[in-house]
């Protein structure tokens, strides 16, 4: 052990050794509260998370985040009330400064990897499609969309910056290029990048190889 901490300090000096001896033990305890709250045995959110609506939330196990997780199950906004349901499987993954936001459902399947600055929401402030909001109203104070549930499968990949938006499924097996902007399905073993995102490739399973669409 004492030889672990030497090499980290010798690795990344002072500053940052530091910074982890003094977070370290409020970090311990939070995520013990946590593991509690959210019955299960292994669990690791970074520092800087907002976390609200947590008895709307189901973790699997050995669910990982880095800092400034925002995971939000909103069950209030305004005058309006909402019955939020956030599932997430096991072996999931977040990189840092993330934003998960939820009014009716979003379901992640078990080992789904996702990246940094990822944005999942099944909700927009106002709708776009039906029963709109008119765009004299401030936007904050527009009502927000329901039952427009987010999937996602297992073992997706969701790249940096990638945004999912209200009402889209991804399939099992799919993966989201960094900054891609999903507001359609996503068949599974499907490759989707751009703006919006566009299928690029498929995974053949008789080949064993992706494919150019």
């Amino acid at each position: 052990m004492f030889g672990k901490i030497t090499s980290f300090y010798r690795e990344n000096g002072f500053y940052v050794f530091s910074t982890v001896l003094v977070t370290r033990p409020l970090h311990y305890l939070r995520n013990r509260f946590l593991k509690r709250k959210l019955h299960v045995r292994h669990l690791s959110i970074g520092p800087r998370a907002h976390l609200r609506g947590l008895s709307y939330i189901s973790l699997g196990e050995n669910f990982f985040a880095g800092d400034g997780l925002w995971l939000e199950a909103i069950n209030r906004y305004g005058d309006e009330s909402f019955t939020p349901k956030i599932q997430i499987g096991q072996n999931v993954s977040i990189s840092h400064w993330s934003h998960i936001a939820c009014t009716h459902s979003v379901t992640i399947g078990d080992g789904v990897l996702i990246g940094s600055k990822v944005i999942i929401t099944d909700h927009n402030h106002g709708s776009f499609t039906r029963n709109t909001a008119s765009p004299t109203l401030p936007p904050a104070r527009r009502p927000l969309e329901r039952d427009r549930p987010v999937v996602i499968g297992s073992n997706v990949w969701l790249g940096d910056g990638a945004v999912v938006c209200p009402g889209v499924t991804i399939g099992e097996g799919s993966v989201a290029g960094a900054n891609a902007v999903v507001t359609m399905d996503v068949p599974p073993f499907t490759l989707v990048a751009g703006v919006p995102a566009r299928p690029i490739r498929r995974y053949d399973a008789l080949e064993k190889r992706w494919v150019k669409i």
